[in-house]
This record gives C-alpha cells, sequence and structure tokens, in this order.
C-alpha cells in the first residue's frame, strides 16, 4: 500500500469519536502526524507537481507576475483608489461637509470604565469620549485614496499575515488593523494566507464605499442634488473590479489541490524543523516565525476539527495525478526519491527536486556520467558524439560551462581522473529513464 493511502486510513482508524476527545486521543494523533503524515509531507514536498500547487499564489499573485488574476488584482487597485479618491473630493466640500457634519453630530462613546465594591454595594463608572462619525469617515478615505500599501498581495504572508508599521509613536509601532488578517487561529491554523490577507487589505474599503453612499443619499435628498451620482461611475467600476477578482480566486482550476497543497506545506515546516521550502523564494527568517506560530496554533487546538482538515488535504492528494496517471506519478515519486534523475526523451535533468536547464550537449554529457555511475566508466570528449569528433579540451570547456548552470552540490560531484569525466554519487542517488516518463529506469 503506498505511503499515502496508508496514512488517510490510519487516521480513519486513529480519530476518534467527536464525543471522546481527550488526552488520550492527542497521543494517538501524534504517532499518526510523526510516524504516517511526516514520511507523505517530506516526499511529496520534493515532486515538483506538489511544489506547483503550493507555490501557486506566489508565482500567479506577486508583482510582475503575467497572469490574468495579477491583472485583475492591479485592476481593483486602481479602482479602489480612484474610488475613494472621487468621494474624498465630493464629500470634501465645504456645502457637502458642513451639512453631514451637522446631520452627523459628534456622539459620547464609552472608552473604558472602572468598577469597585465595599463588600455592600458595587460601583461601575463609565469613562466616555466624543466620536465624531464624519472626522473618522474622512479619515478613512484619505488613507485609500493615498494609497499608503507597496501591493495588495504581499508573498511573505505565506504562512502568516505579516503586519506592516504604518507608524511610530513614543517609540511604539503602530500597525494598520485592517493589515492583520481577522481569523480565529484556533480553527484556522494553516491555509492559503496570501489570498485571506489580501482580502483583508481589501474588504474595508468596500464597508466604507457603502457608508458613503449612504451619507451622500441621506443628505443630496436633503440638499436636493444627486451627490451619488457624482462618483457613481467610479464606485460601479470598483464593484465590478471587487466582483471579478473574487469569482476568479474562488472558481479557479483545482483550488481544492492547490489549498491542500499550501496547507501541507504549512504544516511540514511546522512538524519539522529541518524543512527546506528554499523553493517558495520567501524570506527565512518569515519562514521560521510562521512556522514556530503554526506549531503554537496546532498545540493549542483541543478538538478534531483541524485534524479532520488535514486528513481532507491528504484525501485530496490522492487526484495529484488524475489526469496523467501513474505513469507522471513515478517520474515524480523517482525525482522526490533520488538526487539525480535524467529523462532522455523529454530532456529533462532533475537535481535534489528542482529542473535545472541545460544545453543539447550539456544534457548528453550529463546522461552519459549519469549511465557509468554503475560501471565507473569515464567520459571523454569523442563518448559525446560518434558523428561529430570532440576534443578533449573542447569537452573540459563545455564542463567547465555546465559547472557554472549547475547548482553547486551537483557540480562539485563532476570529477576528472586524469582519463575522463565521471560523477562521484552512489547508484543510488541516480536514476536514468530511457525514454518517456513512463520507462523503466536504467540505473
Amino acid at each position: 500500500m503506498k505511503q499515502l493511502d496508508f496514512a488517510i486510513r490510519q487516521y480513519q482508524e486513529t480519530s476518534p469519536d467527536r464525543s471522546r476527545f481527550d488526552d488520550d486521543s492527542f497521543s494517538r494523533l501524534a504517532v499518526w502526524y510523526e510516524e504516517d503524515v511526516a514520511p507523505v509531507l517530506d516526499e511529496y514536498s520534493r515532486r515538483p507537481r506538489f511544489r506547483r500547487y503550493a507555490s501557486w499564489p506566489i508565482t500567479e499573485l506577486q508583482a510582475g507576475a503575467k497572469t490574468e488574476l495579477r491583472r485583475l488584482i492591479e485592476q481593483v487597485d486602481r479602482s479602489l483608489v480612484d474610488c475613494a479618491q472621487a468621494i474624498l473630493e465630493t464629500i470634501e466640500l465645504d456645502e457637502i461637509l458642513t451639512a453631514l457634519q451637522n446631520e452627523f453630530p459628534p456622539l459620547d462613546q464609552v472608552t473604558s470604565g472602572t468598577f469597585s465594591t465595599d463588600g455592600t454595594s458595587d460601583t461601575a463608572t463609565d469613562e466616555t469620549s466624543l466620536w465624531d462619525p464624519i472626522e473618522d469617515h474622512l479619515r478613512q478615505l484619505k488613507r485609500f485614496a493615498l494609497r499608503p500599501w507597496d501591493d495588495l498581495v504581499n508573498v511573505q504572508d505565506y504562512f502568516g499575515t505579516q503586519p506592516k508599521v504604518s507608524s511610530v509613536e513614543n517609540g511604539i509601532a503602530i500597525c494598520w488593523a485592517d493589515a492583520i488578517v481577522s481569523l480565529n487561529p484556533r480553527l484556522l491554523p494553516i491555509g492559503n494566507f496570501i489570498v485571506r490577507s489580501m482580502w483583508e487589505r481589501i474588504r474595508p474599503s468596500r464597508k466604507l464605499f457603502s457608508e458613503s453612499k449612504d451619507f451622500f443619499l441621506t443628505i443630496g435628498h436633503k440638499l436636493g442634488k444627486p451627490l451619488w451620482a457624482k462618483v457613481e461611475d467610479a464606485h460601479r467600476q470598483y464593484e465590478t473590479d471587487y466582483d471579478a477578482i473574487r469569482y476568479a480566486l474562488e472558481n479557479f482550476q483545482n483550488k481544492h489541490l492547490t489549498d491542500a497543497c499550501i496547507a501541507l506545506t504549512q504544516l511540514y515546516v511546522a512538524m519539522n524543523g529541518n524543512a527546506d521550502v528554499g523553493w517558495l523564494g520567501l524570506d527565512s527568517q518569515n519562514v521560521e516565525r510562521g512556522a514556530s506560530e503554526i506549531n503554537a496554533r496546532m498545540r493549542s487546538l483541543r478538538g478534531p476539527e483541524i485534524h479532520d482538515r488535514i486528513a481532507t488535504h491528504l484525501t485530496s492528494l490522492q487526484n495529484l495525478y488524475v489526469l496523467e496517471g501513474s505513469s507522471e506519478a513515478e517520474f515524480e515519486r523517482l525525482i522526490a526519491s533520488r538526487s539525480l534523475v535524467v529523462n532522455c526523451n523529454e530532456r529533462l535533468v532533475y537535481w535534489k527536486a528542482d529542473s535545472i536547464t541545460v544545453s543539447r550537449k550539456q544534457f548528453e554529457f550529463l546522461r552519459l556520467v549519469a549511465e557509468r555511475v554503475t560501471t565507473k566508466r569515464t567520459v571523454i570528449g569523442n563518448d559525446l558524439d560518434a558523428a561529430e569528433s570532440t576534443s578533449d579540451s573542447a569537452l573540459a570547456s563545455m564542463v567547465d560551462r555546465l559547472r557554472k548552470r549547475l547548482p553547486q552540490e551537483l557540480a562539485r560531484t563532476i570529477k576528472h581522473n586524469g582519463e575522463g569525466y565521471y560523477l562521484d554519487l552512489r547508484d543510488n542517488d541516480v536514476v536514468v529513464l530511457a525514454s518517456q516518463k513512463t520507462s523503466t529506469a536504467q540505473t
């Protein structure tokens, strides 16, 4: 039985009844995570297809991405600012602002309180202050109109939202409230934080513009002026762009599989202090901090919900190769389990699960030295092309160029013993596929 299938079956046998979730349940689940889940995540995290799904929000949404989703994000970014500026320009007109301030005057608001008792009677005291709804509304509009964010998408949010300092007052860093994900971490300690964080930056504007509309309709009716008509086009464009990106992010192809790979990558890092996710291209300090936070959230959970969610994500992995079938799965299993994989027909080279791009001659050289790992035979110039003789000096120059393109660890394994070149690797570190991805490994 495959390791993934076994892990899923073990959860079904291990997971306790919801009415009897106790310390013993956590002990059994801890064993399940360590013995069954960890090996699955360790292997799948090295599979190219898993990595593509897990890095989806980075490759598709980050600044500079040439994707339709990125275009929609930039579109809603522009229309959000345009709408805020249009509303602000109208609301700051003296006649409009005065009418709003008269209609919606400052209100007393409880800001703090004290409670005391002497044993016979209790005393409660409220501290109040004036809250000006129009002033507060203007402040929020100005913030959106000035566009203080660098980008609506921050790929460093992958393991958890990165709070951004908006100002420093008396030596204390003040963060934007909407830049911190309003989630219940007890229920959602893992997931697509990049998208969630982006929505938390956008959503407050929608509520704000709705309040602006209410203000304008109220005052416009009293003044006998169609105030909202002045900004209606800008607001309609914003709503159109908002709906477009929301629909696209809720309905993109293979969403469930993407969400599963993201969540399982987060779990993998939280469980494994030595996890290598350099392929995500994220800041290492953010990865470490996010992993620590996810780990703490996971440990604080006292119910079965999150474990059910993780088991569901594992089940989704069974669909990773649903269109390609077992041949592609086997090819990627080899990539995950071997150091060097060379596919002759597809001219693909993978080192430690990372794809390497090389020229035709460089590929032929790598194929030859990989095939000869078992026999320990060396490669010389004439081995490259029977029809086109290659001198040893030309081969040496080509190998030097190749070493510069390869990861240093792989480049160091290409050695010369005075007669020719060879790979200083063990037999079980290398596999050469003779033809299609379906081919049996040659080495």
